[in-house]
């Protein structure tokens, strides 16, 4: 194969699109499932995989094909990550893959060409039809759907700095699509509001502290839930408090932590939102 301009600019070409693909198949803010995904990946490589049988440059169809089998491979692996598939399957879906090459090996013509130019064109029609079909139930049947649902009160178990706390309620997440979706639960903050000053604890001077609050949600970052499924995840409540073990505390949805310091204390429970002016979620009661 002679190396000339048109071998660097065919070059140049193929890792440029290698790249993009690797970057999109990386890139978890995608805000559709894996499986929308997924499907792009391979309508755009059936693409790449058209023109590198319809052309007649041995170059442009070596290079087609090496996008194609990178990218696979970077598509393989991402979906066995994706789903957390663990190193025995993703090592059994790499040895699958190999196997699938070399077989491909055998159907190669004395041209390095797999099918017909219109064979390879149908393909990438139907796959093309395929993807954008799927992208669009995604778009159409929308994200994920969250619900914090909580208790009317809470009864304090532990005493003292992150010993004190409940299971204050749970977040419930449900997919409404057919496809898999990452979850990504909202940002959901706590605040110890009304009079806290009996609970508050002493510094190291002998000042009162303040009754810290914090709210944690017992996801872990990737997980998904499967097509029309649904997951559960406990709410837990953390106080820096003293003489709480055993005190029952009401439980109010807020819009944000209140201002007020009077009366009865309870636990404050509000939804972040982007933008929003930045509030202490604990009271010195």
């Amino acid at each position: 194969m002679d190396i000339d301009s048109e071998t660097l600019f065919n070059a140049a070409a193929a890792a440029i699109s290698t790249i993009a693909v690797v970057i999109f198949i990386l890139d978890h803010q995608f805000p559709y499932s894996p499986v929308s995904k997924a499907a792009i990946v391979v309508a755009f490589l059936a693409g790449v995989f058209a023109v590198s049988q319809a052309t007649d440059d041995d170059q442009l169809t070596l290079f087609g094909y090496a996008v194609v089998v990178i990218s696979a491979f970077a598509l393989l692996l991402d979906l066995t990550n994706t789903f957390d598939a663990g190193t025995t399957l993703q090592v059994l879906a790499l040895l699958g893959l190999a196997l699938v090459l070399f077989g491909l090996r055998t159907r190669i013509d004395d041209r390095s060409r797999f099918v017909s130019p219109t064979h390879a064109k149908r393909a990438f029609a139907a796959l093309a039809v395929l993807a954008v079909l799927v992208l669009a139930v995604d778009v159409v049947a929308g994200g994920l759907a969250y619900e914090l649902q909580t208790q009317a009160e809470v009864q304090i178990t532990g005493d003292g700095e992150r010993q004190a706390g409940a299971q204050l309620g749970q977040v419930v997440v449900t997919n409404p699509s057919p496809f898999p979706q990452q979850i990504d639960v909202p940002r959901y903050e706590v605040c110890a509001a009304g009079n806290w000053s009996e609970y508050r604890m002493e510094g190291p001077e002998g000042e009162p502290r303040p009754v810290h609050a914090h709210l944690s949600v017992g996801h872990h970052y990737g997980e998904h839930v499967f097509g029309f499924g649904e997951r559960t995840y406990p709410a837990v409540l953390n106080l820096n408090a003293e003489n709480v073990d055993g005190e029952r505390f009401a439980v109010e949805r807020t819009d944000r932590c209140p201002d007020d310091d009077d009366g009865e204390p309870y636990i404050a429970v509000f939804e972040w939102q982007d933008g929003s002016p930045y509030v202490t979620p604990y009271r010195l009661g």
